[in-house]
């Protein structure tokens, strides 16, 4: 895969990348919203039958919500991430390959969760989440094994914290499968755990951080 892409060529710019990530979640962010949209017969509607449909709407809002908000996830850990590196390898390009495989289908995926409030639909909607996941992850661990790409080495307790983020998603991702098969309708609630990671994170860097700190000459 590495020479596929690179053609051997071992040190690569990281600007046509972080250009080509830019771009894949501006799409995929934008194309969520298509499913938001009221029926058709909606144009002479009365201010009630306008409020019951979008009422309706309303499992839909929610599962753009959450769609987005895993994609801003993904596309501000990335940011961050490259924000360490010099350069690119091939590796580090096909793992990033690999997260925006993820978030293009992130509009499909989400589609089908509206639609269907099925176990299949969630486990869709989850796998895609976790293919975006497995790619990030791999992307943050070359990056922190590997310092000669980097500007700055990826420090040990910033690793740690995102790796945090990230297996926390898809520990999330995964809950919400079953769920998805006991309370059809209701799984993508498991996703507001996500708010709870940012702060387990914080906590997870902090540790690792004093840890790290060579403790004062006595």
């Amino acid at each position: 895969m590495e020479d596929m892409i690179t053609g051997g060529t071992p040190q690569l710019g990281k600007h046509r990348i972080e250009a080509l990530v830019d771009g894949i979640f501006a799409v995929a962010m934008t194309l969520l919203v298509i499913e938001l949209r009221l029926p058709e017969h909606l144009h002479h509607a009365t201010q009630a039958e306008l409020a019951e449909a979008l009422a309706g709407l309303a499992p839909t809002f929610f599962s753009w919500v959450v769609s987005f908000i895993v994609l801003a996830i993904f596309w501000t850990g990335n940011h961050r991430l490259y924000s360490y590196v010099r350069h690119s390898d091939g590796r580090l390009l096909a793992y990033t390959m690999l997260s925006l495989a993820g978030a293009s289908l992130m509009p499909f995926a989400s589609a089908i969760n509206n639609q269907f409030a099925s176990q299949l639909a969630q486990l869709v909607y989850s796998s895609v989440m976790i293919v975006m996941a497995a790619g990030a992850l791999l992307v943050a661990t070359h990056i922190h094994r590997n310092p000669q790409l980097c500007a700055q080495p990826l420090d040990r307790a910033t690793w740690r914290a995102t790796m945090v983020r990230i297996l926390g998603l898809i520990l999330v991702a995964a809950v919400a499968v079953p769920l998805a098969g006991l309370f059809p309708g209701s799984a993508n609630f498991a996703f507001l755990l996500l708010f709870a990671l940012n702060p387990v994170s914080r906590a997870v860097a902090r540790r690792a951080a004093a840890r790290n700190t060579p403790a004062p000459a006595s």
